[in-house]
Parts: structure tokens; C-alpha cells; sequence
């Protein structure tokens, strides 16, 4: 895969850093959903045969984004943000990880 291609396809993990750097808008409340969409998009070119090569490196950066995605779970403010959100409130929690029948 040339230079340019891999720069392109890794394009997704630098444009969430980017938008996370914003000094403009309030971010806190993107935080999993952007996580959840990075890991997915690794997740897909950890699959994908033009991927071969970099493997081991995005399995390596799937794990470092589990590390931080489970540590979601010790700072509830992250999903309170989500909650409080003027738009989404409860909607995000359902859509990603069901309602209340589908976690027991």
C-alpha cells in the first residue's frame, strides 16, 4: 500500500484528535460516541486484506482505545453528557447499547 494510501485510510483516528482540539465547541459529549466510531472503523481495516500489513499496529491501537473506552465506566460525567444534551439525551444510550431489557 503505498504512502499516501495508508495516510488517507488512518485519515478517521487524526480528524477525531482534530475535532477534539477544537477551542469552539463543547466536545465533552461526543467523547464515546467518537470513540465508539474510531474503534469500529479499526475494527473494519483490522478485517480488511489491505490491512495486512498493519495488523498487528491496529490491533495494537484497538487495544489503547479499549483501555480508554473502558475507562468511561469510572467517570459517569461522560454519560450524563449524552444525558444533558439538548438534542440526543437518551436517544445515543438506546440506539448504541439498547434500553433497560436489552443490558439485564
Amino acid at each position: 500500500m503505498p504512502r499516501a494510501d495508508l495516510t488517507i485510510s488512518f485519515q478517521d483516528a487524526n480528524d477525531i484528535q482534530q475535532y477534539f482540539s477544537s477551542g469552539r465547541l463543547p466536545t465533552l459529549w461526543r467523547a464515546i460516541p467518537e470513540i465508539e466510531e474510531l474503534q469500529t472503523a479499526w475494527e473494519t481495516k483490522c478485517d480488511a486484506t489491505c490491512f495486512a500489513l498493519y495488523k498487528e499496529a491496529v490491533q495494537c491501537g484497538l487495544q489503547k482505545i479499549g483501555k480508554y473506552y473502558n475507562r468511561f465506566d469510572k467517570k459517569p460525567v461522560y454519560i450524563l453528557e449524552l444525558v444533558l444534551h439538548p438534542y440526543y439525551k437518551l436517544d445515543y444510550i438506546k440506539m448504541a447499547w439498547g434500553g433497560f431489557k436489552e443490558q439485564e
